[in-house]
């Protein structure tokens, strides 16, 4: 029966890289939820940090009990590194934004803020390197996984994949590598990516379209201040997708502002269960919903004023972060 619905096959359990192919240094699948079911997914986690979500598998718990499910486990060590210096530029904002974004903010209403402030990027140096890294990476692993796919290890059966930060770019070049591929179209059944670290152009999206049989939902953050951050040497050449949508003419590919739900960059790994009911992916609390199709998120326009003075009492970092999102929203995010 199983063969008849195209799931026979090896499938991706146990598969595993046995050497290093180019860059890549480590690469394989684990089980989120195993057994022989007629759709796959694939969740591709975008970086490692300590404690609760120090595993690939951390983020997507809540991912709903339909089909066969893994997640990719790619470069840890490298997304390990990432997630630390990422963890201590957020700390270093908690003393640095009281000073600095008061400053600038005072300073905004006389000269417009067109540039980042320097002290942030004398932080840059904490990230720059180890995002420079994943970004290539994460290349890389795309275009492999795309090969494993094109190889039908999962057997004929529809694969969709949903990934967020650089777990979504390496569903992108994976989409991208398979259009080179004539004879991959329907490979790729639905796509969700949450924070895009990629190309957000119309041109670009046209021809990821091209190999995906369903939906693709781009789900972004306008106020994602930390991306924009880390692109701003590369979005003077191009949009980028997990701050804004894509603007295309395909009703197959679906918008999701998450604004509301996601403060920050670090927000697509902590509210997770939240995202995904957003975007229509069943969870385990909310089992109806259904795949790519989105319930959409309602953002109420409105800003954030950071007060004259600093209250004496303790502000905790997700209200120091917010309070910058505001100031940064003055700012040009395109400017490198």
């Amino acid at each position: 029966m199983a063969s008849l619905f195209g799931a026979a096959g090896a499938g991706l359990t146990g598969y595993k890289m046995n050497k290093c192919v180019g860059a890549i240094e480590e690469f394989e699948f684990l089980p989120l939820r195993s057994g022989k079911h007629l759709h796959l997914t694939i969740a591709v986690t975008g970086w490692l940090c300590g404690g609760k979500y120090s595993s690939f598998q951390a983020p997507w718990c809540s991912l709903g009990e339909c089909g066969e499910q893994y997640c990719l486990v790619w470069e840890s060590r490298f997304l390990k590194d990432l997630g630390s210096a990422m963890a201590s530029l957020l700390d270093g904002l908690v003393s640095m934004v009281a000073q600095e974004a008061l400053k600038y903010t005072v300073l905004s209403g006389i000269v417009a803020a067109l540039t980042w402030p320097a002290s942030l990027l004398a932080a840059a140096s904490v990230i720059d390197n180890p995002w420079c890294v994943c970004l290539n990476r994460s290349a890389e692993v795309g275009k492999h996984l795309a090969q494993v796919l094109r190889s039908r290890q999962q057997g004929k059966r529809p694969v969709s994949l949903i990934g967020f930060s650089l777990g979504a770019r390496v569903i992108y070049y994976c989409l991208q590598e398979l259009a080179n591929d004539k004879g991959s179209e329907g490979v790729v059944e639905d796509v969700v990516l949450l924070g895009a670290p990629v190309d957000g152009s119309e041109k670009a999206w046209e021809r990821i379209s091209r190999v995906v049989a369903g939906k693709i939902v781009n789900g972004y953050c306008r106020g994602d201040w930390l991306l924009g951050f880390l692109y701003r040497s590369s979005s003077a050449q191009m949009s980028v997708a997990g701050l804004q949508p894509i603007n295309i003419q395909d009703r197959r590919i679906i918008n999701v502002d998450l604004s509301s739900v996601v403060k920050g960059h670090l927000d697509y790994m902590r509210q997770m269960d939240t995202i995904l009911v957003a975007v229509g992916v069943p969870t385990k609390e909310v089992p109806g919903a259904s795949f790519a199709l989105p319930h959409f998120v309602t953002f109420t326009q409105g800003t954030v004023d950071i007060p004259d003075q600093i209250p004496n009492e303790r502000v905790s970092k997700s209200e120091i972060v917010i309070s910058f999102n505001a100031y940064l929203e003055s700012l040009s995010y395109h400017k490198p």
